[in-house]
């Protein structure tokens, strides 16, 4: 037998040249995915609780006066989160209320206080994803701000001062405390 005929045998029983970077590929994708697995793992209780933490931070600015937020079953859709505020002796001081619509760069999130009557005592806009220095300035006082004292009822554009070049965004956020309102009308009978 000639020389390369036995090279060529011998080299049949290994795998192709070719296919060791693949595997070599293959082996580095599943070690990376175990990784990140791991990662999330490790990492989703301190996220939750970062969450949890910034939600109890936005309800106590919202009701300062409150020592507990108790939640509450709310199925009215775009409400994210309905509790009652109470303090120390455990009256009820206001209804929180977390509620949300679409806006133009996504969801656009707001939180409202109503005392028992259904009279907004403060609100505030969330972060969300809305376009910088137009869609964001639903977080300013002078849009933001309109609501207060409002009732908790179905409210339409033409009662609040939408913001020029951001209909959009106003309008989810007017959308969005309507949604409240419907939660407060739930939560609150």
């Amino acid at each position: 037998m000639s020389e390369k005929h036995v090279a060529s045998q011998a080299s049949g029983a290994r795998l192709p040249r070719t296919l060791y970077p693949v595997l070599v590929l293959v082996a580095i994708c599943l070690l990376s995915g175990a990784l990140l697995g791991r990662a999330q793992e490790v990492t989703a209780p301190i996220a939750e609780s970062n969450e949890q933490a910034r939600a109890m931070q936005t309800y106590s600015e919202l009701v300062p006066e409150a020592s507990s937020f108790e939640p509450l079953d709310c199925d009215v859709e775009g409400c994210t989160a309905a509790l009652e505020a109470r303090d120390d002796s455990g009256a009820l001081l206001a209804y929180v209320i977390v509620a949300q619509s679409k806006g133009y760069g996504g969801d656009v999130p707001i939180a409202v206080a109503f005392d028992p009557a259904g009279v907004v005592l403060s609100i505030t806009a969330m972060p969300n994803s809305e376009t910088p220095g137009l869609g964001t300035n639903i977080a300013k006082e002078s849009y933001i701000g309109q609501y207060v004292g409002m009732t908790a009822r179905q409210t339409s554009a033409d009662e609040i001062d939408l913001i020029s070049g951001a209909t959009i965004s106003s309008k989810a956020a007017l959308a969005a405390f309507n949604c409240a309102s419907d939660a407060f009308q739930e939560v609150s009978q």
